[in-house]
């Protein structure tokens, strides 16, 4: 009994230098844990680029504006063929005629119902490339579809292991653009070699499958929302119009956006990808859901 007091006090003692411990241990902890936004605040300008105006199309519909980047580099005969038809105002005025909800919207007919074109000849297929032929493919991971899924300057995109070059005739490994919410592929007929003038804006994830059988040919840098507004319905009750799209090296200064996009090869791509636990042991759960950071005028936005 005499010396239970002693006990009690270097018991608590002891008990009130672990809770010491503990509590510089998780201050330790606090200090060291990043936050995503914070990541993206701190960056600097290094890791962000400018979109280059001739690649750039302002696609304004009658909730917003859409501004789409175009991606030769993946498909440089549908790139210049949607740049040429741009260009002489073909899309103006032309409607959504084929919209399903958690999939695609179809557009760029005349016709409206699926069935015109325009009077340029069909252009063959440009569904993958050699990873050799791309420049800045940054893979982050993998994920239950494809062993490398990564980012080409901000375009979502997937390829095969590096390793079966030295296993295949001609020693190719594909690279493709994946169909994610905002990517923008080519629609076409049965014959693989039929796309023209109409293209689609994914709404939702048809990796499964659209991947490598239509032709990604850009992705929504900005106004993704507005894709939203667009009626659905095959076809709509009322179809919404393209109101107009450009080329952004034809619009006047003054009716642009400073748009920078994040490099996604980067280290602050992806230290911010992993502070907001989007990869983890390199494996990606939603790669459709990864959404690359961009600033529009001094605004940062995901």
């Amino acid at each position: 009994m005499k010396f239970r007091p002693i006990v009690m006090v270097v018991a608590a003692m002891c008990m009130a230098g672990a809770a010491t411990e503990v509590s510089a241990r998780n201050k330790k902890k606090d200090q060291e844990i990043v936050r995503p936004s914070q990541i993206l605040t701190d960056a600097p300008d290094e890791a962000w680029r400018s979109l280059d105006p001739e690649n750039i199309i302002y696609m304004d519909l009658p909730t917003g504006r859409v501004v789409i980047e175009l991606r030769s580099d993946f498909a440089p005969r549908h790139v210049e063929r949607i740049r040429g038809l741009v260009r002489e105002g073909f899309y103006n005025g032309l409607h959504f005629h084929r919209v399903i909800e958690g999939f695609m919207a179809q557009g760029g007919d005349p016709n409206e119902d699926g069935t015109g074109g325009s009077d340029k000849p069909d252009l063959d297929e440009e569904f993958a490339r050699d990873t050799t032929e791309v420049d800045n493919f940054t893979v982050v991971g993998r994920d239950r579809i494809a062993a490398r899924v990564g980012f080409v300057d901000g375009m979502p995109v997937a390829a095969q292991p590096e390793l079966l070059r030295i296993f295949r005739l001609d020693r190719k490994v594909k690279v493709w653009g994946t169909h994610c919410p905002g990517v923008m592929s080519m629609a076409r007929a049965t014959n693989p070699n039929s796309a023209n003038s109409q293209f689609f804006l994914m709404i939702g994830d048809s990796r499964l499958n659209l991947d490598k059988r239509y032709t990604t040919w850009g992705w929504i840098v900005d106004g993704f929302k507005h894709s939203r507004r667009i009626e659905r319905g095959e076809p709509p009750v009322r179809p919404t119009p393209i109101v107009r799209v450009r080329i952004m090296a034809d619009v006047p200064e003054d009716e642009r956006s400073d748009i920078q996009v994040m490099r996604t090869d980067s280290a602050e791509f992806m230290e911010f990808l992993t502070a907001s636990g989007q990869v983890r042991d390199g494996l990606i759960r939603d790669f459709c859901g990864i959404k690359v950071p961009v600033r529009v005028d001094g605004e940062l936005r995901l």
